[in-house]
Order: structure tokens, then sequence, then C-alpha cells
């Protein structure tokens, strides 16, 4: 999967403090984590509010918290993403 492809399928734009941010803030460094859910993938942009890039540890680290606060995971273990992008 190409970035390109994965920007239609970013469901959640946060910086590494883990506010929530819009996709008009996401900067160009961002980092797209994504899980595929059946036929579609879904993905967390993740940027460093200090304009880093962030490297594939932290941005699925972020990427997994902002998903299990929102009890995306359904109780279960988060399953390592699919992309890292």
């Amino acid at each position: 999967m190409t970035r390109e492809q994965a920007l239609d399928n970013v469901c959640l734009y946060v910086d590494d403090a883990l506010a929530e941010r819009s996709a008009d803030d996401m900067p160009d460094n961002a980092r797209l984590v994504g899980w595929q859910c059946g036929f579609e993938p879904m993905f967390v942009a993740v940027w460093s509010y200090l304009g880093v890039r962030l490297s594939d540890e932290d941005a699925e680290e972020i990427a997994t918290d902002i998903l299990k606060e929102r009890a995306w995971f359904a109780g279960e273990e988060p399953a390592p993403p699919d992309y890292i992008l």
C-alpha cells in the first residue's frame, strides 16, 4: 500500500502529546500507522509537535495508545499494526 492510498483511510490525527488534531494540521513527515480491518485498512496519522520525524516504534506506540484509550481493540491485547508508512 502506498502513502497516497493510505491517506484516504486515515481516521485519527494525533501529535506525540496525544492531542487530537485535524487533517489540515498534518505535516508532510507524519507517520501513518494502520491496521487491516476486514477489507478496509484504518490508519492513524501521528507526528511530533516539535517537527521531528517519529521512529517506527514511537509512531506505533502513540497510535496504539490512542486506540487503546478509545477501546478500539475491544478489550483484547492490541495487535501490532499491519502498516507503518
